[in-house]
């Protein structure tokens, strides 16, 4: 459950610096003129932190369940991504707070 929380970590700070600091503004623009999709993608965190969290979970391979080994990637996958969008939430509130 540790490798959960940290990849959780992981995914939160990169969905946030994707959608949300100004260094990638120009590549989300960017990407909705070009894929409506993608674009929507890029800009959603907790849309963009489930794609993280399954990129993760196929790299790092943690396990919360002993299934299937398809069901358990895709229910850690959804768990990293939950925590992830909660930390994520947390951290626009902190910087709307701060003023920025």
């Amino acid at each position: 459950m540790e490798a959960v929380m940290y990849l959780s970590f992981v995914t939160a700070s990169i969905s946030f610096t994707v959608t949300e600091t100004t260094f990638f503004k120009p590549l989300r623009e960017w990407m909705k003129r070009k894929n409506t999709f993608l674009g929507n993608l890029l800009s959603c965190g907790y849309c963009l932190g489930h794609w993280i969290a399954f990129a993760l979970v196929a790299i790092y391979k943690p396990k919360i369940f002993e299934f299937w080994w398809l069901l358990d990637y895709f229910l850690t996958a959804i768990v990293i991504a939950w925590f992830s969008g909660l930390q994520w939430t947390l951290m626009c509130w902190l910087m709307d707070k701060a003023g920025k």
